[in-house]
C-alpha cells in the first residue's frame, strides 16, 4: 500500500526493509517464528518509516545548511570509516563523479544529525539513585547468559546404509561410558569428528544446533546423554560443566547502565518531537489495487 507523507512519496522497499529486521528482531528474542504477529509488525514498520521521513522533512526545513567545510570533514570521515577512498569507492559502489550526489546526500543527513542532537541534548546529572532503579527494572540486560561445557562423540549416517545397527554400536558405546570408560579416549577412537572437536568447550545457546543444546542444556554435570540424533546423525555428549545465567553487580556495569538510560530517555525525546509532527502531518496510504481514473465524474 503506497504511503504519502506530507505529499512525498515513500519508497515501499523502506517499509519492506523495515519490517523484515522488526520480525528478525523478535524472532530471535523468542527463538520461534512469528508470523502471526505479521500485521503488528508491519503496522509498526509504517510507523517507523513515516516518523523518519516527518523528522528528514522537519531537518531540510529547521537546520542550516551544512557548511563545505562539514560536508569535507565528513567525507573523509567516509573515508577513513572504509578504509581509504579506494576501499570507499569499491565498497560504496561510487565513483569520482559520484562525490556530487555522495555530497548532496551527506548534507542532507547531517541536517537529520544536527536535529537529532537538537532534540535529544541531555546534559543533567544522574543520581546513583536513578541509575540503580533503571538497573534493576532492565535487569534482563546486564544478566549473562547460561553457558554449558560439553564433550560429544558424533556418528554420521553418511558412512552407514544400516541406521539400526549403527544405532545399536552407539549404545554399546554409552553403556561402556556409563560404567567407567573415559569419554575423550572412546570419542577419539569411536567418533567421525576429528579430536580436536571432541571437546567443544563452552557455548551458549543459539551457537550450536538446536537438538544438541536441547539435550545438553537439561543435563547435570557429569552426566552422559542417552544416544539421540539429529538430521546429520547419532550424538553421545557428556556436560563437564556449567555457567548458570547470573546478573553484573552494578558497580562493574554502572558505565553501560549510565549509557543505557541516557538512551532511553533520548528515544523517548525523539519519539515525543516525532508524535508531535504526526499530530499536523498528513500521511496517506492507498490500496495497490485501488485506481482512480483520469476523466472520472465528478
Amino acid at each position: 500500500m503506497p504511503i504519502t507523507v506530507n505529499g512525498e512519496p515513500v519508497d515501499p522497499e523502506l517499509v519492506n526493509q523495515e519490517f523484515s529486521q522488526i520480525k528478525s528482531w523478535h524472532e530471535q528474542k523468542s527463538q520461534v517464528s512469528c508470523c502471526e504477529r505479521d500485521d503488528e509488525f508491519l503496522a509498526q514498520a509504517k510507523e517507523n518509516v513515516i516518523g523518519r521521513v516527518l523528522l528528514n522533512q522537519h531537518a531540510q526545513k529547521a537546520v542550516p545548511d551544512l557548511t563545505e567545510g562539514e560536508i569535507d570533514q565528513a567525507v573523509e570521515q567516509l573515508k577513513k570509516d572504509y578504509g581509504g577512498e579506494t576501499q570507499f569507492f569499491a565498497q560504496a559502489g561510487v565513483t569520482a563523479d559520484d562525490m556530487g550526489m555522495v555530497r548532496q546526500q551527506i548534507s542532507v543527513n547531517g541536517k537529520v544529525d544536527k536535529l537529532v542532537k537538537q532534540i535529544c541534548h541531555r546534559d543533567e546529572e544522574v543520581s546513583d539513585e536513578a541509575l540503580l532503579a533503571f538497573y534493576r527494572e532492565h535487569i534482563e540486560l546486564y544478566t549473562t547468559e547460561g553457558r554449558v561445557n560439553a564433550l560429544h562423540i558424533y556418528k554420521s549416517l553418511r558412512q552407514t546404509e544400516d541406521k539400526e545397527a549403527l544405532f545399536k554400536e552407539c549404545c554399546q558405546r554409552r553403556e561402556a561410558l556409563m560404567a567407567g570408560a573415559d569419554f575423550s579416549e572412546v570419542a577419539k577412537e569411536f567418533s567421525d569428528k576429528p579430536e580436536d572437536e571432541i571437546d567443544l568447550g563452552w557455548f551458549k545457546r543459539g551457537e550450536l544446533m538446536d537438538e544438541f543444546e536441547f539435550v545438553t542444556f537439561s543435563m547435570s554435570v557429569g552426566e552422559i546423554s542417552p544416544v539421540f540424533s539429529s538430521y546429520h546423525g547419532f550424538h553421545i555428549a557428556k556436560v563437564t560443566d556449567r555457567e548458570p545465567a547470573h546478573a553484573e553487580p552494578f558497580e562493574s556495569v554502572k558505565d553501560k547502565v549510565l549509557e543505557d538510560y541516557r538512551m532511553e530517555h533520548q528515544n523517548h525525546d525523539l519519539k515525543a518531537f516525532i508524535e508531535n509532527l504526526r499530530k499536523s502531518a498528513e500521511v496517506e496510504e492507498t490500496s495497490e489495487d485501488e485506481e482512480t481514473p483520469e476523466n472520472s465524474p465528478e
